[in-house]
């Protein structure tokens, strides 16, 4: 079990790596869009539509694909009074529900993303920007992000349940956030 949470971390490590790459590029596009479009407008008075339009088109592939990122580094919205009435036992418990609850709703949610990027490429509608952009493109931000956060949210589980499993080491779960 050791050796598959290892390897399932080392990849996860990759994943998180790349997103982290891609939220990058697409926070910089957007700022130096928006701002050199803003500055194009203001010195010409011409101005191209599509730079304007195209950073909220990508806004869900940021969002959703930093969902599983900022689990996995605890840094998404947590709970954090539970824990301080909590036995290191029950603290683990706690992470461990909460990684499982997260995974199955990363499912459910995959599942649907899926179907609606299968409806909206059998629709062939088109965003109306300068160039055609099928809707299907930004509805697929869904499953890819609600995939990594599953994938993740695997990765946690598995690290709570090997530390259900073993005698709890009170220096290590003391300060254990959720």
């Amino acid at each position: 079990m050791d050796a598959l949470v290892r390897k399932l971390t080392s990849v996860n490590d990759v994943i998180a790596k790349g997103v982290m790459a891609i939220a990058m590029t697409i926070i910089a596009f957007s700022v130096l869009a928006l701002t050199s479009g803003a500055f194009t407008r203001y010195f010409t008075g011409l101005g191209f539509d599509w730079i304007m339009d195209l950073p909220p088109v990508m806004m869900p592939w940021l969002v959703f694909m930093l969902a599983g990122v900022l689990l996995r580094s605890k840094s998404h919205i947590t709970v954090d009074f539970m824990p301080r009435y909590l036995s290191v036992r029950g603290t683990i418990r706690l992470s461990f529900f909460i990684h499982l609850f997260v995974l199955g709703c990363a499912v459910v949610f995959f599942i649907a993303g899926i179907d609606a990027v299968v409806l909206f490429r059998e629709l062939g509608q088109f965003i109306e920007l300068e160039f055609d952009l099928p809707y299907w493109y930004v509805y697929l931000s869904f499953p890819v992000g609600f995939g990594i956060l599953a994938i993740f949210a695997i990765e946690l589980a598995l690290k709570d349940w090997i530390a259900l499993t073993r005698p709890p080491d009170p220096a290590e779960y003391s300060s254990r956030q959720l």
